[in-house]
């Protein structure tokens, strides 16, 4: 390997939105994310509020356009 080329490889802090922080190795000092381990629905095991507002677009999205046919045939 070529000497002075690489990036310093060194401990991180992580930070995530829901107030979860911990330790890592990286090429940076801090890192911010949004999600992690412990407030994703995935790996946590909840359903957060955000699942019922994507049910609720859903219900909003099919109740506005439930008459509309788009061009199809209908069966006689």
């Amino acid at each position: 390997m070529k000497k002075e080329i690489h990036p310093v490889y060194q401990e991180c802090k992580v930070n995530c939105s829901c107030g979860n922080s911990f330790t890592t190795r990286s090429t940076q000092k801090e890192i911010r994310v949004g999600v992690c381990s412990r407030c994703h629905p995935f790996y946590s095991g909840k359903r957060g509020s955000r699942v019922l507002t994507e049910a609720g677009r859903l219900e909003k999205f099919q109740k506005k356009y439930a008459g509309i046919n788009y061009g199809q045939k209908t069966e006689v």
